[in-house]
């Protein structure tokens, strides 16, 4: 993360200035029964966080029958709803899954299975697309998660600063930001411009843990970094500061999710 939040933002600094100047269980648990929905998801390679049409994505779970709820945007850009009915047991941390006879999507007899864990009250589900991993962190209806770590969640950037020169993002400009948290990784969405003065998107996904209160990247086992995180403002609110030879580098950021 360093690196890239190093090179970005020396470069923007250089371009501005030559054209103008822990992890625990302390959450408790809940059963699988009810209502989730999607919080955030991995598709194989970073993480993101659904749409206004496909938050209302959830899976309703009984005694013994699953039925999983789908919205996507068609190619129309509407909202589509569609629904698959299953018949399920659990074993060994997983949904053994059978399409019902009531399906209305049909495929009546189909078998599928799909890895689950429970963790601070998300419901996660690890399965295969396209030979690719995928993550969904499921949050059940009506449940209070203000005990999850800080952290987690969606956050837009608002403003970077290089030793004294102050940086606001404003709409159109190329300077733009968005971190999406779980517990597992986040993401970094990061624009900017190179140090030509063209506007680069990075993306880059990096593993984390929290040990005695600190951050720490630990995408490369073998180089672990400190990640200098200050919450504020009820944890709303969140900078990251490196060094560099032009001064701090921090970037400030809102909780949007």
């Amino acid at each position: 993360m360093k690196k890239v939040i190093f090179s970005a933002f020396i470069a923007t600094a250089l371009f501005v200035s030559s054209c103008g100047k822990d992890d625990d269980n302390g959450g408790g648990s809940t059963s699988l029964t009810g209502d989730w929905y999607e919080y955030v998801f991995y598709n194989g390679s970073r993480w993101n966080f659904p749409n206004t049409c496909s938050e209302q994505t959830h899976w309703s779970i009984s005694d013994k029958k699953m039925k999983h709820e789908r919205y996507a945007l068609d190619n129309s850009n509407n909202c589509e709803h569609t629904s698959d009915y299953y018949d399920y047991t659990t074993s060994n941390g997983t949904f053994n899954l059978t399409v019902s006879d009531d399906s209305p999507g049909g495929g009546k007899g189909g078998t599928t299975s799909i890895k689950y864990e429970m963790k601070d009250k998300e419901l996660i589900l690890h399965y295969k697309i396209n030979g690719g991993d995928r993550i969904n962190v499921l949050h059940k209806k009506d449940v209070n998660y203000s005990h999850l770590d800080p952290f987690i969640g969606v956050w837009n950037m608002t403003k970077a600063t290089v030793g004294q020169e102050e940086y606001i993002v404003q709409q159109g400009k190329c300077l733009d930001g968005q971190v999406v948290a779980s517990s597992f990784g986040f993401t970094l969405y990061l624009k900017a411009p190179d140090k030509s003065g063209q506007c680069q998107n990075n993306i880059t996904t990096y593993k984390w843990v929290k040990e005695g209160g600190k951050y720490y990247d630990v995408t490369d086992p073998q180089k672990k970094e400190e990640l200098v995180f200050v919450f504020s403002e009820n944890n709303t609110k969140l900078s990251y500061s490196t060094p560099s030879d032009n001064g701090l580098v921090t970037i400030y950021l809102t909780k949007v999710r």
